[in-house]
């Protein structure tokens, strides 16, 4: 019998999205306060945008009012009626206000209201500095989007990084007058770009006080703070995922992480971030995570593996890039990207989303120097896992960009190499044959281009190169060293047409006058080169795909496995361009090619499949992407593989998308017929539906399922529904869920995609 498995309960994060069971409101509410406090810091970095000094002087000031007059003694204007104040981007409305010419501030009183840029302010009394931009107002209305807020009183200090001061505020994302809920603070201090610190805060929902808080201190960046994350999975069971963010310093954002699964038992760990490379997943940063595990022989799809598993578990991961001192132009680096694990299957059990993505992890240490037209490389792969099948290597590699000889009209490109490398065979748990291979090897390789433009149109870049390699110190018996010469000369060519269509116009498709631009083009490529036998294995060999490889030696990785080839690659490019908002928008685009082999390198073809790649993008609501190759000349290499996106959204109370990959006929990947549909019903103005399938029609597995209802309650979004999952392994996994998600901040797609710990690591 199927059995439930999955049962999502909260998930709560700095922008107060939550899930939570039925019956635990009031506690999701408690634990919200931390989301609505950091309402007020994320309130904080776009309010300083205030503290802009005065684009104009007080020259340029322009006062309209019923009445007016002037003081010269005093040398104050004085107006009422209607007053309209003009400086800059700042414009002042008001009963009355005066502006003295001495002190360059103007106060307006009265149905106040400011207009600064894209913000404006209500209030009952303002003081606005000329000179320096200085703001002081007294009960003032505001909202820079998605916050709303007032204060009785704001002082915006004239000097940049000075704290920005209110006194009994109040803040909010709720667009009414009446807020679902709301902070409230006698006193808040906003430190640009560094903190909030909040005396006497209140968190209100309705007229009730949820919590309060005599003193907080909220950090203005968003990773920082508590985040809670509870549920249940069939391979953790109960589980609570908890992390504090904090700053180390100045540049370093730490996660601390305290985590409890009642299948697996405690854990726990450290990430560090390194700011300065922030936007930069692949350096600067360290995770530590340790496990006790209660039940290592548990998969995450509930199963038991047959390979042994300790106990004790662990995760060391370092990204990092490290600059030589005397660099000034940032150069010349190195780069470590270390990953040690405990076992095999640490990824799999504790850290899905990193498992999808990366489920062997490499363990380079690389020293890098560019310069214009070159870029030296020191490579050292090792094996700090041994239960991972990987080659290790030391490597020294120079490559020269392509870089003009002179004013011959000539251009140079190429490669040098030399490195130790090594491989063994191994089966993923630590059981390890003799090495496959090891050798040192040494090569290099050099291309001269010459590109031209025959008759003011035909494109022409012909090339020719040669190369050497030497194989040598082999640990295989037998094996004697041996080196290779290859020669490889090819021609690029291309030329484009177009033609404009000004009149077409279909307000429909989205076409307001179109552009088509047609480009033949053509490759040809012929290599030579001695072919390598007898009992030596290559390590950067050609590894199995659907897709043309590399036809130009400088592209293609797998040196050792080079062949003689000779090839013909032909295609046409074709893409109508349009007009939309003021810019030139790619409409339709259409590539078709094909490669023709003489000689081929790999399965003996005459024809490559027939490629066709098409993006249409007509209109924001409607887009299709699909990539076809198809078997037309040739059926000695006979497969097909079709993949399609589309989403349409037909009216605004409907829309969809749709996929589907279908492979078949391919020697070494499994045959696949995988639809996709993902849909959204808005019923109501308050009601909606969506649904998620995924089925395989391969083998007629429904492989999942997801259908849920969504209600708009003032500034929420309730959702609840359920998932099924088909593994085809165990029985079919049940789920239920619930969730709030506050609207402000749509981080949930609809139809909502929960998956435990996604996305957390």
């Amino acid at each position: 019998m199927p059995v439930l498995k999955t049962l999502y309960l909260l998930t709560i994060d700095s922008h107060c999205r939550l899930e939570w069971q039925i019956g635990r409101l009031s506690k999701a509410i408690l634990i919200c306060t931390f989301s609505a406090i950091a309402l007020i810091g994320q309130l904080a970095q776009a309010q300083v945008g205030i503290t802009d000094r005065a684009d104009e002087n007080s020259e340029n000031l322009e006062i309209h009012a019923d009445v007016t007059d002037f003081d010269d003694t005093t040398g104050m204007a004085r107006a009422s009626g209607d007053v309209i104040v003009k400086l800059g981007d700042v414009t002042i409305e008001a009963d009355e206000a005066e502006f003295s010419q001495n002190s360059g501030i103007i106060r307006a009183t009265g149905n106040v209201r400011m207009y600064k840029g894209s913000q404006t302010f209500i209030a009952e009394e303002i003081f606005y500095n000329t000179e320096t931009g200085e703001t002081t107002a007294s009960h003032i209305k505001s909202s820079l989007e998605p916050f709303f807020y007032e204060t009785d009183r704001i002082v915006v200090p004239k000097e940049e990084g000075q704290p920005i001061v209110m006194n009994n505020a109040i803040i909010t994302t709720h667009d009414s007058s009446d807020p679902d809920y709301r902070v409230t603070a006698k006193k808040l201090t906003i430190y640009p770009e560094d903190k909030v610190v909040i005396r006497g805060a209140r968190v209100k929902v309705g007229d009730t006080n949820v919590l309060g808080f005599p003193y907080y201190v909220q950090p203005l960046k968003g990773e920082l703070g508590f985040l809670t994350t509870p549920g249940w999975s069939s391979a953790w069971g109960a589980y609570v995922l908890n992390r504090y963010g904090f700053m180390l310093g100045d540049d370093i954002l730490a996660h601390a992480h305290v985590d409890y699964r009642s299948e697996r038992g405690l854990a726990g760990g450290v990430e560090l971030w390194d700011e300065k490379f922030k936007g930069n997943d692949a350096i600067g940063r360290l995770k530590l995570y340790y496990a006790h595990d209660n039940n290592p022989q548990i998969r995450f799809n509930g199963t038991n593996r047959d390979a042994g598993v300790s106990n004790e578990r662990y995760r060391v991961n370092l990204q990092h890039r490290v600059y030589f001192p005397s660099d000034e132009e940032e150069t010349f680096y190195i780069d470590v990207d270390v990953n040690k694990l405990s076992d095999a299957y640490i990824y799999e059990d504790f850290f899905p989303s990193d498992y999808r993505i990366d489920p062997k992890p490499d363990n380079v240490v690389t020293i890098n120097k560019f310069g214009d037209h070159y870029q030296g490389t020191l490579v050292n792969r090792f094996d700090a896992n041994d239960f991972f099948q990987t080659d290790t290597r030391s490597e020294l590699a120079l490559d020269i960009l392509r870089t003009p000889i002179g004013g011959t009209g000539f251009y140079y490109n190429g490669f040098t190499t030399y490195g130790v490398l090594d491989e063994q065979l191994g089966d993923d748990s630590g059981v390890f044959t003799d090495p496959m291979s090891r050798y040192n090897r040494f090569a290099t390789y050099h291309e001269v281009l010459m590109p031209r433009q025959i008759g003011g149109w035909l494109n022409v870049v012909p090339r020719a190169g040669v190369g050497y390699a030497n194989y040598s110190d082999f640990d295989i018996a037998g094996l004697d060293s041996f080196d290779r010469a290859t020669y490889h000369s090819g021609i690029d060519m291309s030329f484009k047409m177009s033609k404009r269509y000004e009149d077409a116009y279909n307000k429909a498709l989205g076409i307001d006058g179109l552009l088509h631009v047609v480009q033949p083009y053509l490759n040809y490529s012929v290599t030579g080169t001695r072919e390598i036998n007898g009992r030596f294995s290559a390590i950067d060999r050609y590894t199995p795909t659907t897709r043309l490889r590399p036809i130009d030696i400088p592209l293609i990785t797998a040196v050792d496995d080079l062949r003689d080839s000779n090839i013909v690659r032909a295609g046409v490019s074709n893409k109508w361009y349009t007009k939309r908002d003021g810019t030139t928008h790619e409409w339709l685009s259409i590539d078709n090619y094909i490669e023709g082999y003489f000689k081929d390198p790999e399965y003996n073809r005459q024809f490559s499949n027939f490629f066709t790649d098409v993006r249409w993008n007509p209109v924001n609501w409607f887009g299709l992407q699909t990539t076809a190759q198809l078997p037309l000349f040739d059926d000695s290499f006979d497969y097909t593989e079709i993949q399609t996106y589309a989403h349409f959204m037909p009216n605004e109370r409907f829309r969809f998308s749709v996929g589907h990959y279908y492979l078949n006929g391919h020697p070494f990947f499994e045959q696949a017929d995988l639809i996709t549909l993902d849909t959204y019903t808005r019923l109501t103005d308050d009601w909606g539906v969506s649904t998620s399938h995924r089925y395989e029609a391969d083998d007629g597995t429904l492989e999942y399922q997801q259908y849920a209802i969504h209600k708009d309650i003032g500034s929420w979004v309730a959702s609840a529904g359920g998932i099924i999952r088909d593994n085809r392994i165990t029985d079919p996994e049940y789920g239920l869920f619930l969730s709030l998600t506050l609207k402000a901040f749509p981080k949930v797609r609809l139809p909502i995609d929960f998956e435990p710990a996604g996305g957390q690591y």
